[in-house]
């Protein structure tokens, strides 16, 4: 474990310096208040994982600012210490029942200090460990295969685990920039920090639980709290709205942020990683924030989709049936090499997110070894459950423009399993290529970025 922050609140200024002096010698990150007033900013700013506070002060007193912090829910992350002088054995007891960790008495004992420290800071810090489920460990989660693509992408993932810029992943739905995000951080500096995930289109719905919010008699402390000298992965970079994108420019300009309804500028020290489906050529198309473009595109990693490494097919097969043995209980079943060579013939449009749920079926429905044909028909009739039944067909439009909105999803389809290959999706087409490029630019389809 390693030490981190406390806030030492006594109105005493030279208990304050004291106490700074010893944890700083320690290590510690150490702020200090000389009232409640004063400790109640730094707790709200600072987030401190462990407070030492005084019972008696003179404008309020400690179990009244404890009562306070515990409304606003600021003790999911920190653990109380109370100290005092002049306490009963009755006010120790009822500051452990509101939620304090400790109870110290004054004169302080620096060897009982010290010791306080220590475990309120390892019992907070496994609370953290719990919260966020032990994250895996890196060489669990970084890219699999032996294809020069995928080797290349785990040499990035390590090299650039080392700094601390900010990172945009790219590529298409379902080729794992989440999971990359995740390693990268998992083998950095960071690793014993929160990752924290923010949904692009999610950002305006909970900005207050995100950033937390100052109210006139209240101050709600955001989840990015939790993740200073941690991660902040943005999932949907391309969906975040003008107010995440405001936060976000801030965020990587000045390493700040400001809660709902405020205009303070509260530091933190976290790491960027913006994940997008879009280029950084479309996403300027759209009008995203420039600034926020340009200090992303300077580690910019694209992810490979899996028709560019289909020869990671066995390893990947492999992968997924002993995550489902292991998580789900499944039973094992091993794959033919017919099976193995339609798997790897096969275009995964959904890519890893396709090929794990096709995985799982053949776990479920079937037993013993899989045969090419259990492959083959079990693709065959996910098709045919893709298709639109007479039923879910749109009648509101003229026939017209339900031929055209027909050929505009057929051809983006086809130019994703193709990669944006015109000359391939032209040929599968059965089209001329200057007929194909001609109705693409009548239809508003980009075939580098089909989608």
């Amino acid at each position: 474990m390693k030490p981190g922050k406390i806030l030492i609140v006594d109105d005493e200024k030279d208990i304050r310096s004291l106490m700074e002096e010893i944890f700083s010698e320690e290590g510690y990150q150490v702020t200090t208040a000389a009232n409640g007033t004063q400790a109640k900013t730094q707790w709200q700013d600072e987030a401190p994982d462990v407070v030492f506070l005084d019972i008696w002060m003179p404008d309020t007193d400690g179990i009244t600012l404890l009562k306070t912090m515990i409304e606003q829910q600021a003790l999911e992350h920190t653990n109380v210490v109370m100290m005092s002088g002049h306490a009963t054995i009755e006010t120790a007891i009822d500051a452990i029942k509101l939620g304090a960790y400790d109870f110290l008495e004054k004169p302080l004992s620096l060897a009982k200090l010290l010791v306080s420290a220590e475990k309120a800071m390892h019992n907070i810090q496994l609370q953290h460990e719990n919260r966020h489920l032990k994250q895996k460990l890196p060489e669990q989660i970084l890219p699999i295969g032996k294809s020069k693509l995928v080797q290349q992408l785990r040499d990035t993932a390590k090299r650039v685990a080392q700094y601390t810029m900010p990172l945009l992943i790219t590529g298409e739905t379902g080729t794992g920039k989440f999971r990359l995000a995740e390693a990268i951080s998992l083998l950095s500096a960071q690793k014993e920090h929160k990752i924290l995930e923010i949904q692009g289109a999610d950002f305006q719905a909970k900005q207050v639980q995100i950033l937390g919010e100052d109210q006139p008699d209240n101050v709600l402390l955001g989840e990015i709290t939790q993740a200073d000298n941690g991660t902040l992965i943005i999932n949907q970079l391309e969906k975040l709205n003008s107010a995440g994108q405001h936060f976000l420019e801030k965020l990587l300009s000045q390493q700040t942020y400001s809660r709902v309804n405020s205009h303070k500028d509260i530091p933190i020290n976290i790491r960027v990683m913006a994940l997008s489906c879009l280029s950084l050529e479309n996403l300027a198309k759209q009008g995203f924030n420039p600034t926020i473009l340009k200090k992303l595109e300077i580690m910019h990693i694209k992810v490979p989709s899996l028709r560019q490494h289909t020869e990671d097919l066995p390893e990947l097969i492999d992968y997924f049936v002993d995550y489902f043995l292991t998580h789900e209980g499944l039973q094992y079943r091993s794959f033919s090499m017919a099976a193995k060579n339609v798997l790897r013939q096969h275009n995964w449009p959904g890519n890893f997110k396709e090929l794990r749920n096709f995985i799982q079926r053949l776990l479920i429905l079937g037993e013993g070894e899989v045969s090419d044909d259990e492959v083959k028909n079990l693709l065959k009739n996910i098709q045919l459950d893709k298709a639109p039944s007479i039923a879910t067909v749109d009648t509101s439009s003229n026939l017209k423009q339900a031929k055209e909105l027909f050929e505009a999803t057929y051809l983006r389809q086809l130019l994703i399993e193709t990669g944006g290959n015109v000359s391939e999706t032209a040929k599968k087409s059965g089209l001329e290529r200057t007929n194909l490029y001609r109705k693409l630019k009548t239809l508003h389809i980009d075939p580098k970025n089909p989608t």
